[in-house]
């Protein structure tokens, strides 16, 4: 007897709440990789009325402006505390497993599988406690990826819906539900591109002889998908235009070609079945050699095995479309769960190179297909059994399934704590890597370990970091920061030297040459470097803030006050600037601004020791609380 829908409901708790748990101790994680650029240090997500404006332009342009509007809500009600990003995240999470419990069941339906709720279940459950789903959900920008799945969940059942409605208000509703659904799933990733490819292969591959009675006819099918195919063709046009010239994506990344990227996709592919099915060995920065031919090592293979398996799902889908029992069922669900896998990753995994070539939340939604084909494998091994044992054994199965993706969850999630934890796995994963090795550098750095900071920026200039002028220019600045904080100063300006020579106009390094004569005490030096900082970037913030501090110095709190106010409108969540602007209020006697400033440091997600600095320097010029 199959359980009653609340009480499915109830077991599929289980493993949600298990899930959130495991994710918990990633809600204060710190931000990382492209959180910075996306976030961080984006002008569109500190000012909500200007991604919300900005929302049906970049829709056109093809850009990710759904996302975005989410990201700029988080800071509007947050500021750039993770704690609030990371919460969203999670939500998001937990609502596309619902999602996927309800898709999974509407296939089983279907196909004609029993029990169609108990196995829904089973897969919604491991697909949210799956460890191979924590960059997805960990890693805060990409929940592009997760947003853009549940948007595509939601089109494909609203489009069902619109099917088994027919001409009526309640499929008028569903059918443009599903493609506001669709349009909105663009706009958080391009990933929802195939969904329409997706729709065709599930209404033609899956349905039984019942099934297909609840769908519409092939012609109909065909003239409901016109305005997807559009709206697709649209989308992939303007985005093409978008990234031409990319050497991030596109035909113009360095050194990839369609070719040598598809040929390196059969070895990653081949890589994200394996974590799949065995979550072991994951890694935030996998480091994969572009392949240029069939004979390089694991190129052949990974492409015969990844031909065999497309080839025996078609093979199974073939023998099972005919068939009315559940071993017919089962084959079709399998069959089409594997053709999922690959057609969700088709617009990363193929032909269009990207720079990255293996990158674990690129599974996230296209692991429902191999979650889905073992589920229904296993449950025919089940039905093997005496029916008086087959509750039990899956009983078993699930529970001892579901509490070790749990644990690895649980222990995956630490690498996303914070950035030092991060760097530190990605260097024990790819240790002749340069980015591990700079950003671990970086990390340390935060933390006040600046000899191993400096350790690690000269391993990343040893692994591939002066491969061109502007890459040893950026990495040379880095360093000298480190040796600078480490009171190592000859050393600094030898490195901060070295990257100006590299890019004469390089503003950042400049700005630090000009912070570190301030340190000396050389004003006229601090002032040359801090005008040619402003000469090649007129927006640099910490050239500005040098020059506020020179003035201060120079007895001019007056003249110090333009550039630290344009210092502070450039970053408003460095609190630094906000204590040098408070300083320069204070001395000109204006006390009301000065615990402004103050307050606003109080409110930044800040280290203990510049919010109690605050606080100290607050009570002192007794400012109301």
């Amino acid at each position: 007897m199959a359980p009653r829908p609340s009480r499915t409901w109830a077991w599929l708790a289980l493993p949600l709440v298990v899930a959130a748990a495991a994710y918990a101790r990633v809600l204060h994680g710190e931000f990382l990789l492209d959180d910075f650029p996306s976030i961080v240090e984006s002008p569109a997500v500190k000012d909500l009325g200007r991604a919300l404006r900005a929302l049906v332009p970049e829709l056109l342009r093809g850009g990710r402006p759904v996302t975005d509007v989410t990201f700029a809500l988080n800071y509007a009600a947050g500021g750039l505390d993770p704690w609030g990003f990371h919460l969203v995240n999670l939500a998001l999470h937990l609502a596309v497993a619902g999602l996927v419990f309800l898709f999974t069941r509407t296939v089983l339906r279907l196909a004609g599988a029993r029990p169609a709720g108990v196995m829904a279940v089973v897969v919604a459950g491991t697909f949210a406690l799956h460890p191979l789903q924590t960059q997805a959900v960990s890693y805060v920008v990409q929940r592009a990826e997760v947003l853009a799945s549940g948007l595509y969940l939601a089109s494909l059942l609203l489009l069902l819906q619109a099917e088994r409605s027919g001409r009526t208000p309640r499929g008028a509703l569903a059918y443009g539900l599903a493609l506001a659904a669709f349009v909105l799933g663009l706009g958080a990733k391009a990933i929802v591109v195939t969904m329409p490819a997706a729709y065709l292969l599930l209404t033609v591959a899956v349905p039984d002889a019942a099934g297909r009675k609840t769908l519409t006819t092939g012609g109909r099918r065909a003239a409901m998908l016109a305005p997807w195919v559009a709206v697709a063709a649209w989308f992939s046009f303007a985005t093409a235009k978008v990234v031409e010239g990319s050497t991030h994506v596109g035909f113009a990344v360095q050194g990839l070609g369609p070719g040598s990227y598809f040929l390196s996709q059969l070895r990653a592919v081949t890589t994200y079945l394996r974590l799949l099915l065995v979550p072991l060995g994951q890694n935030g920065y996998w480091v994969v050699t572009p392949a240029r031919g069939l004979s390089d090592p694991g190129v052949l293979p990974s492409g015969l095995v990844l031909v065999a398996i497309l080839g025996g799902a078609l093979v199974l889908w073939a023998r099972a479309r005919r068939r009315t029992d559940q071993g017919g069922a089962a084959g079709r669900v399998a069959a089409f769960g594997v053709a999922w896998f690959f057609l969700v990753l088709a617009p990363t995994s193929s032909v269009v190179p990207l720079a990255d070539l293996l990158v674990e939340h690129r599974v996230y939604l296209a692991s429902w297909g191999v979650i889905v084909a073992v589920t229904v494998g296993l449950a025919r091994v089940v039905a093997l059994l005496p029916e008086s044992r087959r509750a039990l054994a899956a009983g078993v199965a699930v529970a001892i399934t579901w509490g070790a993706l749990g644990a690895l969850l649980h222990r995956r999630n630490a690498v996303w704590e914070n950035r030092l934890a991060f760097w530190s796995d990605a260097v024990a994963g790819s240790p002749r890597a340069q980015r591990p090795h700079l950003n671990l550098a970086y990390a340390l750095w935060e933390r006040g370990r600046y000899g191993e900071a400096v350790d690690h920026y000269h391993l990343a200039l040893d692994f591939g970091g002066r491969a061109t002028p502007a890459e040893e220019a950026f990495l040379q600045n880095n360093l000298g920061v480190a040796l600078l904080s480490a009171g190592r100063l000859d050393e600094a300006v030898a490195a901060l030297t070295r990257a100006t020579e590299l890019e004469p106009g390089n503003a950042n390094a400049l700005a630090n040459l000009a912070l570190l004569a301030f340190r000396r005490g050389d004003l006229d030096l601090a002032e040359r470097y801090v005008n040619r900082a402003l000469q090649a970037r007129p927006d640099s913030g910490g050239a500005l803030e040098v020059l506020g501090g020179i003035r201060m110095a120079r007895g001019d709190a007056a003249g110090a006050l333009d550039p630290l106010e344009r210092a502070v409108r450039l970053d408003p969540d460095d609190a630094e600037r906000w204590l040098n602007l408070a300083q320069a209020n204070e001395r000109l006697g204006r006390t009301r601004e000065a615990c402004s400033a103050l307050r606003r440091v109080g409110r930044l997600p800040v280290p203990v020791a510049q919010r109690q600095a605050a606080a100290t320097k607050a009570t002192a010029l007794g400012c109301p609380r």
